[in-house]
């Protein structure tokens, strides 16, 4: 069990680090990160959001909203995630994405999320913003043993608020990466290998995402210049990827993402999950996992997540 310990602490802890180390410079840029700090590798609080040091965002909570509706009903996760994201909703949230407030919205008047999530295409006329991506991790652990359903409700839970064949797309090959993070091995070829999967799943469900993701994809692995994770899926995407190729443990990996500037919680939220499946927990630096709050909620998680692997015989 220490494997799939390592993983899932990895993984869940990995989120919240990568959140609450960006948070604080969200919305700046690189220029402005580095005139400040110098390089930034502490968790410092404040911001934008006036962020307490290791408060998370809405990055991390709607993460484990998804994990907790997955376990809930792994046949079919949609409707309890949907009560959970209400929930949130309705609390009165410090921030969120306009995106997903307005498809929230629409679902309450609707009771459709699909339904919903197209409406507000149809108002912004814009719909390939990260707020889908953000909160994708779970599905990969959720379904580790199955790689058509990694895909299948990687796309599904995007759509909700998403509706998006790029955004679903960046979902679908961030969780398949994360799957074969977890077995560790070349980086370069985990990245290819998602790509065809990717690829293949897309073509068996009809999405059909935009020239412009392969492309982002695989300038990345050519080793393109780099990308700054602005607020849309594949930029995002790229630079998650982009500095998890690049770099070789998790402090620079995560360092590199965030000072790259712009919407730096969820870039380190993403890069943070991929890079703690792959190095493992023990190798977030501790100073992090000490300035995390409520970090008591994370534990949770990977708990119940330890006990569904358990009960499906798995051990990673």
């Amino acid at each position: 069990m220490y494997r799939v310990n390592r993983i899932l602490r990895g993984a869940f802890f990995g989120v919240v680090v990568g959140d609450a180390l960006g948070g604080p410079v969200e919305s700046m840029t690189a220029e402005e990160i580095k005139g400040k700090y110098g390089v930034f590798k502490e968790i410092t609080g404040g911001g934008r959001q006036g962020l307490e040091p290791g408060e998370w965002t809405d990055d991390t909570r709607m993460t484990l909203d998804v994990a907790r509706g997955i376990l809930a009903n792994p046949a079919y996760p949609l409707e309890e995630i949907g009560h959970n994201f209400l929930r949130w909703y309705q609390s009165g949230p410090r921030d969120i994405g306009t995106t997903t407030r307005e498809s929230i919205g629409n679902y309450m008047k609707t009771g459709n999320w699909r339904e919903a999530s197209r409406k507000t295409a149809q108002t912004l006329n814009k719909m390939d913003s990260n707020g889908g991506l953000m909160r994708t991790l779970p599905v990969s652990l959720g379904y580790w043993q199955d790689m058509q359903k990694i895909a299948k409700w990687a796309a599904e839970i995007c759509l909700m608020t998403h509706y998006s064949y790029d955004s679903a797309t960046c979902c679908i090959f961030y969780n398949l990466l994360v799957r074969l993070a977890g077995n560790g091995g070349d980086k370069r070829q985990m990245v290819s290998r998602a790509l065809e999967l990717t690829d293949g799943y897309c073509s068996e469900m009809s999405i059909l995402p935009s020239k412009f993701f392969w492309h982002i994809i695989r300038s990345v692995q050519k080793g393109a210049r780099p990308v700054a994770p602005r607020g849309n899926s594949l930029d995002t995407l790229a630079a998650s990827v982009q500095a998890f190729l690049n770099n070789q443990n998790f402090e620079d990996t995560l360092v590199d993402v965030v000072s790259r500037g712009e919407d730096t919680d969820t870039a380190g939220c993403i890069t943070g999950g991929l890079a703690g499946t792959y190095y493992g927990f023990e190798a977030i630096p501790q100073r992090w996992l000490k300035a995390i709050r409520d970090s008591e909620d994370i534990e949770d998680i990977c708990r119940l997540f330890e006990a569904y692997w358990r009960h499906k015989g798995l051990s990673a």
